[in-house]
């Protein structure tokens, strides 16, 4: 039996290729750490520090047990808090796609083709756009001047918050049972999702403003270099070559890098680089395309499914 490839893409992964891209935006958004371990390594490695700091091998070993517990945890932490994200935006395409069926079930097919039925689709598009730039606080200028196209056309002033196309889409519910153009049911149907679209937003909303505790966050960073501070004492004063210095600066290394993912994962919305981030634009294209079609086609080169370089 033959099998044919379809057309629908193959599922997002990180290509081999690109895993020394990946490393090198790890790195880039590493250097003022990189540029502090080098001064560090530097004095332990010229002998400037005073070896009575040395700890003993059995205190660095409880000592990296330690570090590593916090840190698992850490990430653990900053991994849920990105998955829960993920999660929360995939309800709100799930959300976007059930609000024009319904509105399909309940409208005429020319009250859907009209200006009026088109704004009633264009407030959710609008909304998932309100949303992505407020998360980030940053966007593309080119994604702005489609969302000012919403707005225009919903006859909202650019500066609309999310909260406002809220109000204003309930707003348009409203009307449209009043002029019984729908019922009761259809109202209820229409503000289910709606209700339910806030309640992702307060969700992602939720995990942009609280990071976690500050004082975990210093602690385990402290702790990660001491740690590294005493292993590269230790490798230095027990008489090792210099590639056993390089190891320990390497090992070090490492535990500081796994530290930094979690201080980077933790936040989905950050705009440091896509390997950390969530990929908003794309998700909202995905929305757009849904719902509107060919009114998105002006936007479509920011749509990527590579892991590496989605926006």
């Amino acid at each position: 039996m033959s099998i044919k490839s379809g057309t629908y893409g193959d599922p997002p992964r990180t290509a081999r290729r690109d895993y020394f891209v990946v490393l090198l935006l790890l790195l880039w958004r590493m250097r003022y750490d990189l540029l502090l371990l080098a001064v560090v390594g530097t004095l332990i490695l010229n002998d400037t520090v005073p070896t009575n700091w040395q700890q003993s091998g059995s205190v660095v070993s409880i000592m990296g047990i330690t570090v590593s517990i916090f840190i698992g945890f850490r990430n653990t932490q900053a991994i849920g808090r990105w998955w829960e994200a993920r999660q929360l935006w995939g309800a709100i395409v799930n959300h976007s796609r059930n609000w024009t069926d319904i509105l399909a079930s309940l409208l005429p097919e020319d009250h859907l083709a009209s200006a009026d039925g088109r704004n009633l689709v264009r407030y959710q598009v609008a909304m998932v756009w309100q949303l992505n730039f407020q998360l980030r606080n940053f966007y593309h200028q080119d994604l702005r001047r489609f969302q000012d196209y919403l707005l225009e056309n919903l006859e909202m002033k650019p500066t609309t918050t999310l909260r406002q196309l809220g109000q204003a889409r309930a707003i348009a519910v409203r009307k449209l049972y009043e002029n019984k153009s729908i019922n009761a049911r259809g109202r209820e149907q229409l503000m289910n999702i709606a209700n339910a679209t806030v309640d992702a937003i307060g969700g992602l909303e939720r995990i942009r403003n609280t990071p976690l505790p500050a004082s975990y966050d210093v602690f385990v960073r402290m702790l990660s270099w001491i740690f590294g501070f005493q292993l590269l004492l230790n490798f230095k004063t027990d008489g090792t070559s210099v590639v056993g210095s390089i190891t320990g600066i390497v090992l070090f290394l490492g535990f500081l890098m796994a530290e930094r993912i979690g201080a980077y994962v933790e936040g989905p919305f950050d705009g440091d680089g896509s390997t950390f981030a969530l990929p908003l634009n794309a998700i909202c294209l995905t929305i757009s395309r849904d719902l509107l079609g060919n009114e998105t086609d002006s936007c479509l080169h920011h749509f990527c499914k590579d892991p590496v370089r989605w926006t």
